[in-house]
């Protein structure tokens, strides 16, 4: 039997390669077309078939639904914002590019899913002119953010109930491996789908932080858009001071260095390694809280970031005690439990079809029970 066409929108596909910043020929080589077919396509002379479609599915890493559209989105670009390690030359390395392709296919699928249904994501909107421990105090109450827990929990635990909280406000949270030693984590602008991501190579703190200082990038909206390395220092400082404030509050912080340090200026790692070891942060994170307040001496997150390298040593890998990682419970790590019930409600719905969210998450169909199960858990790492 022949295949039957697929009556997809031309311009929703010129869009779609657009957007994925391939060439037209590239994305005809893998759906195994010429470049005239694939033109043919755009221009409404000829439809893929289903197998065609299927490929190109693929290839642009939306689902086939997508491109039935009446017409192409009408967003623009999303910007993007990095956190990236101090003394780092600020240029995305491939393991980041590859990562931000990826988020971008999953910010676009949950956009378009969530506009189908739902309304936008509702942030609290911030300002950089506004006082940072007021700031950090509003996201802690739009959190529902406990700091009796975070210091209760062990360091893994919080960093997978904060991002737990940013997705129960319908925040992406993704954990990707970035590259080593150049990016920490980075945002994703948009009404429908906010995204943040953290680097799997650092440890659960410092994923912590990034999380933090993503939600601030977030709140800040178009104020946060990408510049020159140089005229964003005053924004990632602002972002750093609120995301220490909000995982460290004034009155908890004083307290406690003063219960165990008294009066006098904290100078040495051991006094910042036992604040640190408190709040679930890293050391960095205490310094800038520490200097913030004026409870450190001059230059001490400058002997902290020389010093304290370790913290770029130690990643989120698999320990001795833990489950096996088999591919759906790195998929729901991955994405996150958000996105991925989101894509199964969207089949409940009849948006996605069972095999479509098996391409998406790049898993079997026998396999997407369990990546269902451990999202349905809320199953984060």
């Amino acid at each position: 039997m022949r295949a039957q066409p697929a009556p997809i929108t031309g311009s929703v596909l010129e869009w779609a390669i657009r957007d994925t910043e391939l060439t037209p020929g590239e994305v005809a080589d893998r759906v195994e077309v010429t470049e005239a077919q694939l033109r043919a396509w755009m221009y409404e002379d000829a439809y893929p078939n289903t197998t065609q479609l299927k490929k190109l599915s693929r290839a642009l890493g939306r689902p086939e639904s997508f491109f039935f559209l009446e017409e192409p989105p009408q967003q623009q670009p999303t910007p993007v914002e990095f956190r990236r390690f101090a003394g780092s030359n600020g240029r995305p390395g491939p393991k980041t590019i590859e990562g931000i392709k990826l988020a971008r296919r999953v910010q676009k699928t949950h956009a378009w899913i969530r506009q189908r249904g739902e309304g936008p994501v509702k942030l609290p909107a911030l300002s950089v002119d506004e006082d940072v421990e007021e700031v950090a105090g509003r996201l802690r109450e739009w959190l529902g953010w406990s700091t009796e827990h975070q210091t209760d929990a062990t360091e893994a635990t919080v960093a997978r109930d904060f991002r737990s909280a940013l997705q129960a406000k319908g925040i992406l949270a993704l954990n990707l491996t970035l590259d080593e030693g150049t990016s920490r984590g980075f945002s994703l602008h948009d009404t429908y789908a906010p995204l943040v991501a953290a680097n799997t190579r650092d440890p659960h703190p410092a994923r912590l932080f990034s999380y933090a200082h993503e939600l601030v990038h977030l709140c800040l909206g178009e104020d946060a858009v990408c510049g020159t390395r140089g005229a964003k220092q005053g924004l990632e400082r602002f972002c750093n001071r609120v995301a220490s404030a909000l995982l460290m509050p004034r009155r908890a912080f004083v307290d406690f260095k003063k219960s165990k340090f008294g009066s006098e200026l904290i100078s040495d790692l051991k006094q910042i390694t036992t604040i640190k070891n408190r709040f679930r942060v890293s050391m960095r994170a205490a310094a800038i809280r520490l200097e913030e307040l004026g409870l450190g001496v001059s230059g001490l997150y400058g002997k902290v970031d020389r010093e304290a390298k370790v913290d770029q040593k130690k990643g989120g890998f698999a320990v001795p005690g833990q489950e096996p990682r088999t591919r759906p419970i790195i998929r729901v790590d991955q994405y996150g439990h958000e996105f991925i019930s989101t894509l199964f409600s969207a089949e409940e719905r009849g948006l996605l079809r069972r095999r479509q969210i098996s391409e998406l998450l790049s898993v079997s169909e026998k396999e997407l029970g369990h990546v269902q199960q451990l999202a349905a858990i809320g199953a984060d790492t």
